[in-house]
């Protein structure tokens, strides 16, 4: 890490430290929803509800993907902050190393396996006799080059790990122009349909991730990505796991409960499928926005606690709490006044826009408290809390989520589909802020006082 990023993260006033670190990211966040945003379009220029289907219905294994490269997407940066805070350097190379090779090795077992079982998987996913054909063309390009989805999505998180959130901007933007680029050739142009998206997707990461290497490569970083520097060990794993694998369990339980979702919807009509599908896209505008903005606060956070500093950990919290809600009252105008226009991009169909409408609407009552949610969701990570982090991570997925999505669906039918999402995201947030209390209790009664080696 240079000198600015140390003096940044250590003397810099914490509102434009925070911000410094925090809006890249963000644009970064709104780059990449950009091109997600790019390929539902395309696919609903095609007027076609079933290429639209199919990438809902594709949608969790897409997840499950992320989900691997977040066990060290997410595990990884908390550590090596920690370490960086600690002038542990070496350890922190180390860690960026074994994390970056560790999950190629895990997604090239996990693309084997997905190949050799696409059948049943597409069946599982609630695929009907006419989505059937376009999901698996989906799915054979998407798990066949999964490995570029994992590096694109670690690789950035280490540089933004030790505050390079302008390097990990950039290499994102040159993914989504390239993508953007690539959509109509391989959509409308060489009639590619769901199959296109995928295509120009990995080519879009692909030439994301060389920018990326190109960068460590070249020792503009003090981390690695060198085979000598994979020196796996227990304590990395640990650190990495302890933090990376809940994160990861929930997006896999969120794959879980989308495939859930999607049998469920299926019983009311393809066309319920395919508006979630379109709505989706807005709620994860504002949830991936949301995490952008608190990304740039977990380096922060974490290196603050590695050099035992918790009065400015304290006020940088209190700082994105606050700057983080007003962001999402911001986010909920679109809901609230946008919703039919949106959903009106990108289909023509009166059944679709409908009920899309409803699922946005549904989603706003929560919306003005997702700030406080991810910001102690956070915290937990980039100060170690384990347990507590899972328990945020699981809350909206599986504690609250699934359980919802059968009780709301048998007592309300699909209006009870569409407020499943908000009523767990209420409770998660509630679950969050009891659990905060207790740390954020005993890190003001410390102070600024010494952190010991056991919490680095």
């Amino acid at each position: 890490m240079k000198c600015d990023n140390f003096e940044l993260m250590s003397n810099a006033p914490v509102s434009k430290a925070i911000l410094k670190l925090a809006i890249p990211t963000v644009l970064s966040t709104i780059v990449s929803l950009i091109y997600n945003l790019t390929d539902t379009y395309f696919i609903g220029l095609l007027d076609d509800p079933v290429q639209l289907g199919a990438v809902s219905l594709a949608f969790p294994v897409f997840m499950v993907i992320q989900a691997i490269g977040n066990i060290f997407g997410n595990g990884a940066p908390s550590y090596i902050s920690r370490c960086l805070g600690a002038d542990r350097k070496e350890e922190a190379r180390r860690t960026s190393a074994v994390s970056v090779y560790s999950s190629v090795i895990a997604t090239l077992g996990m693309t084997v396996l997905c190949l050799l079982l696409m059948e049943p998987i597409l069946h599982a996913l609630g695929s009907s006799q006419y989505t059937i054909g376009p999901t698996r063309a989906y799915l054979r390009v998407i798990v066949g080059f999964s490995f570029v989805m994992i590096l694109q999505i670690i690789l950035p998180a280490l540089l933004r790990s030790e505050g390079k959130v302008k390097q990990a901007m950039i290499g994102m933007i040159i993914g989504t122009a390239l993508n953007i680029a690539l959509d109509p050739i391989f959509i409308l142009v060489l009639h590619q349909g769901a199959a296109g998206a995928a295509w120009a997707t990995i080519i879009g990461n692909a030439f994301a991730v060389v920018y990326y290497i190109t960068i460590f490569l070249k020792g503009h970083t003090s981390l690695s990505i060198k085979p000598k520097d994979f020196q796996p060990g227990k304590r990395i794993y640990l650190e990495v796991l302890k933090i990376g694998l809940p994160t990861s369990v929930s997006q896999i339980i969120m794959s879980l409960s989308n495939v859930i979702l999607n049998n469920l919807a299926a019983g009311y009509g393809d066309y319920v499928i395919s508006a979630y599908g379109v709505a989706g896209k807005m709620i994860s505008m504002v949830f991936m926005i949301t995490i952008g903005y608190v990304s740039g606060y977990m380096p922060f956070a974490g290196y603050n606690y590695g050099a035992g500093n918790l009065k400015r950990l304290l006020s940088a919290l209190k700082f994105t709490l606050l700057s983080g809600t007003g962001l999402c009252l911001i986010l909920l105008i679109p809901f609230l006044f946008l919703a039919s226009a949106f959903m009106r991009a990108f289909t023509s169909d009166t059944a679709i826009i409908e009920v899309g409408i409803a699922f946005l609407h549904a989603y706003a009552w929560i919306i003005p408290f997702m700030g406080i949610q991810m910001t102690l969701m956070s915290t937990f990570q980039a100060t170690g809390k384990a347990v507590q982090a899972m328990l945020v991570n699981l809350g909206r997925q599986c504690l609250f989520y699934i359980p919802f999505l059968y009780l709301f669906n048998s007592l309300w039918g699909l209006t009870g589909l569409l407020y499943a999402q908000t009523g767990a995201d209420i409770c998660t947030t509630l679950l969050s802020i009891l659990l905060a209390i207790p740390m954020l209790r005993r890190m003001a009664k410390q102070g600024s006082g010494t952190i010991s080696e056991e919490l680095v």
